[in-house]
């Protein structure tokens, strides 16, 4: 419960109990201003509330003390608010003329909000091209369906100089169009054309189903910052429960073979158009028919996310701890995402000291360490004025005794988000360079910004994740063990009673689950693994790209749940049409063959 309710209730209770003693003892009435309206005894009352109401927070909090300590060292995640994301993208112009690479994690900016920039961090490896999409034509085939993507080489560009090696779509738009159309290229390709045109048409390239592949599940695709010691799988869940387009992007890979076919090098040269032809088994039903604007070129998702200072401490043993406020003109615009490292310095010796956490695998025992080694330690409570939670740093011995460090100036370097601003932003306001992407490509947001959701901090929740992180890959054969699991990583089902219901309903659609101990042979030895058998009612997911989109996420958290010397498969069976879907096994992120 937020600190205001404590407050308006402590308050309210203050009055009326203090009406009814006046009652009992009129000769008190005046001191306790029950007519009047003393403001002085007013503001008495309103202080003695305002602390009732932070003892009865503290009594309430279920020791967080000790909960936040278990989850900084083996789920810190689980301790940091969940940022606004969106997709942006690039459109480069007509002076590009060959393949220019934007690494992940250069950063751009919003338009101003309030006086401040929102500063993204691009999430995926962007590859800009000279061409660009220019039409979409859907047909229907005597036996499934076809998608012809027509592109238009820029300016000067010469095909057989641009080193196309992929090609990466993003499907946009409408919600059952985009996961339509996932569905249909991860799982119902048969072949794919990739056509040169000149005076005449020339198929160049034939490749299979295998050369399109789903994006964003890699460790180097990912959105949110996680440390090393937290299962990976736990990101995907999350990351798909804050931006689900993240997944909606597929490459079309093997594009280099072109360049090996020497019949076809002159055509390379004086080709200005080209064309992808895609063939599906299955067909679409007219209303999720694509478009042009269904498939995006040159886009990431970008996470609002970046590098910022704090405003230097000092310490004067006064406090057993300190609030950290983000530095700069207006600190209320900036939430902490995390501590990134604390130093010190001394005020009579002049000495650096580096401090390292106490809740690390990094730091001294009580049985090697000397007894002068000081470590910080944080804590989250929920902001009194503001949506969101401060943080405080305070300074532990190696045994967890309370210390505070000689007369210091304590720096710490942060990683920030810029809290709600963020929601102030509408599509296209992402549009600002930093210095880190290319003049020649302007880009801009082309969906709306999410939310940011801060990490719930009551209702036992900490307690919740303690209790479901003790769940091994068995114990989430029970229905209820997994759906308990993957709630626990949707944030925004905690604040949003609308999208609540939508993702209760897709949980739900899980209805059984079975597990059966399977062999296969791995670079020629025998392995056992685990095939996994979902149930899901289809009546409860959007469409059946919908069901598809959160199976696959779920297929690769179980692939990652399984212990290293193991694999896994997963099928789904539909519970009211009866279909079949099944993935490949995996061994951590390797299929076996």
């Amino acid at each position: 419960m937020a600190f205001n309710k404590y407050f308006q209730d402590e308050l309210a209770a203050v009055r009326e109990l203090g009406k009814e003693f006046a009652e009992k003892n009129p000769r008190l009435a005046p001191f306790l201003s029950v007519r009047e309206q003393d403001p002085d005894v007013e503001r008495l009352l309103e202080g003695f509330a305002f602390l009732t109401g932070r003892l009865r927070q503290k009594l309430d909090d279920e020791l967080p003390e000790l909960s936040h300590s278990v989850m900084s060292l083996l789920w810190p995640n689980f301790l940091k608010p969940v940022p606004s994301m969106s997709i942006i993208q690039f459109r480069p112009d007509s002076s590009i003329s060959d393949k220019y690479p934007i690494e992940r994690g250069a950063k751009v900016a919003s338009s101003p909000v309030d006086g401040t920039r929102c500063t993204f961090k691009i999430a995926y490896d962007i590859d800009l091209y000279p061409f660009a999409l220019t039409n979409l034509s859907y047909r229907q085939q005597a036996v499934g369906s076809s998608i012809q993507l027509d592109f238009q080489l820029a300016g000067n560009a010469v095909l057989s100089e641009i080193d196309l090696d992929y090609l990466r779509l993003f499907l946009h738009g409408d919600f059952n169009i985009s996961l339509t159309l996932y569905h249909l290229f991860i799982r119902h390709v048969t072949k794919i054309e990739f056509v040169l045109k000149n005076d005449e048409e020339i198929v160049a390239l034939q490749l299979d189903k295998s050369a399109v592949y789903p994006v964003g599940f890699a460790e180097n695709e990912a959105l949110l910052p996680y440390s090393d010691n937290t299962f990976l799988g736990y990101r995907l869940i999350q990351e798909y429960f804050s931006l689900p387009e993240k997944y909606s992007f597929i490459d079309i890979r093997q594009l280099n073979k072109l360049y090996q076919n020497e019949s076809i090098s002159d055509l390379l040269q004086q080709a200005k158009q080209f064309s992808i032809n895609v063939y599906f088994d299955q067909s679409i039903e007219r209303q999720n028919v694509p478009k042009k604007e269904n498939i995006q070129l040159f886009c990431t998702p970008v996470v609002n996310l970046f590098n910022h200072d704090a405003t230097p401490l000092r310490m004067d043993q006064r406090r057993t701890e300190y609030r950290v406020q983000p530095s700069g003109d207006n600190p209320l615009h900036y939430e902490i995402y995390s501590i990134d490292k604390v130093v010190g310095w001394g005020h009579s010796d002049r000495l650096r000291r580096d401090y390292k956490p106490f809740e690390s695998f990094d730091h001294a025992t009580s049985l090697g360490g000397s007894q002068q080694d000081i470590y910080y330690r944080t804590r989250l409570k929920s902001s009194v004025n503001l949506h969101g939670v401060d943080t405080y740093l305070s300074f532990v011995s190696h045994n967890d005794e309370d210390l505070s460090p000689q007369a210091e100036t304590i720096s710490v370097d942060l990683t920030c988000s810029n809290r709600d601003l963020p929601q102030k932003l509408s599509i296209g306001d992402i549009k600002q360079t930093m210095g880190e992407t290319p003049e020649f490509a302007p880009f801009s947001n082309i969906t709306k910004v999410t939310h940011s959701f801060t990490p719930p901090l009551d209702k036992g929740f900490h307690w919740r994740v303690i209790s479901n992180m003790s769940l091994n890959y068995v114990s989430l054969v029970n229905v209820a063990a997994l759906r308990s699991v993957l709630s626990t990583y949707d944030y925004r089902s905690y604040y949003d009673r609308q999208y609540a219901k939508v993702s209760k309903s897709r949980l739900e659609g899980i209805e059984e689950i079975e597990h059966f101990n399977i062999d296969r042979l791995y670079k020629g030895l025998p392995i056992r693994g685990i095939k996994t058998r979902l149930h899901l009612r289809e009546s409860k997911f959007a469409n059946e790209g919908d069901m598809y989109q959160f199976a696959s996420v779920l297929n690769e958290f179980f692939a990652l749940y399984v212990s290293l010397n193991s694999f896994h498969m997963l099928e789904v069976v539909g519970i009211e049409n009866g279909e079949i879907y099944q993935w490949e096994a995996r061994i951590g992120q390797q299929p076996i063959l």
